[in-house]
């Protein structure tokens, strides 16, 4: 059974690597401050509160100088700060987290499906209150 190594506002390295499309890996480490742990599910709910490292290699592990980084995807990385995400208690181990370029992209909701949950019940909720409003 998995367990959880961190309580609700503490911190650990989180780390995310993604294989671009001419083989290259993007490997980034973000700073996840424990927002919520969902026992059943064995998860935390994270925000990714600061981008603390990252490098890309080739694809036979090399470092690559950061002049020849592809800054179309270290934008996305950048723009993954501030996200909230759940994310497995395994994932507390500091090993990187292999993910589909999808999630890096967009195109894989990912990154954004909490806080999709999230406008989603906030919808739901004031429709109640409208609906309720006008049965009274």
């Amino acid at each position: 059974m998995p367990t959880a190594h961190y309580e609700v506002g503490d911190s650990f390295p989180l780390q995310f690597a993604w294989r671009l499309p001419e083989g290259d890996y993007i490997r980034a480490v973000f700073q996840a401050e424990v927002l919520d742990l969902v026992p059943e599910a064995d998860k935390y709910v994270v925000r990714l509160n600061k981008l603390v490292a990252g490098r890309q290699e080739n694809e036979d592990g090399e470092l690559k100088p950061q002049e020849t980084f592809s800054s179309e995807y270290w934008a996305m990385v950048e723009s993954l700060v501030g996200r909230k995400i759940t994310i497995s208690y395994e994932a507390d181990d500091s090993k990187a987290i292999h993910m589909r370029l999808a999630t890096l992209t967009g195109e894989h909701n990912f990154f954004s499906r909490y806080e999709d949950a999230e406008v989603m019940a906030q919808g739901l909720m004031a429709a109640a209150r409208r609906r309720a409003q006008e049965e009274e």
